[in-house]
């Protein structure tokens, strides 16, 4: 499938060339590179957004599973302090 991009900045173009040319590539591979990476961006930042709001639940749970050890701990120090 074919994209046609027209009148683009003659600077621009130039600029694409010489980045093309730093990675050994046409400039159309090189364009082609740089859309397809665009392509997935939102996947990876939604894939992002996913990944922080596990690691936030998993650190609230965290948490409550360390106020519920304290309370334990302040427990049992009660139970074995009173039969010493």
């Amino acid at each position: 499938m074919e994209i046609k991009i027209r009148d683009v900045d003659p600077v621009i173009v130039k600029k694409i060339d010489e980045l093309a040319k730093k990675q050994h590539m046409s400039r159309n591979e090189y364009l082609k590179r740089c859309v397809s990476q665009y392509a997935i961006i939102q996947d990876v930042v939604d894939l992002d957004k996913k990944y922080t709001d596990l690691v936030n639940v998993l650190i609230d749970r965290i948490e409550q599973a360390n106020d519920v050890i304290a309370v334990n701990n302040e427990l049992m120090e009660k139970i074995l302090g009173g039969h010493e």
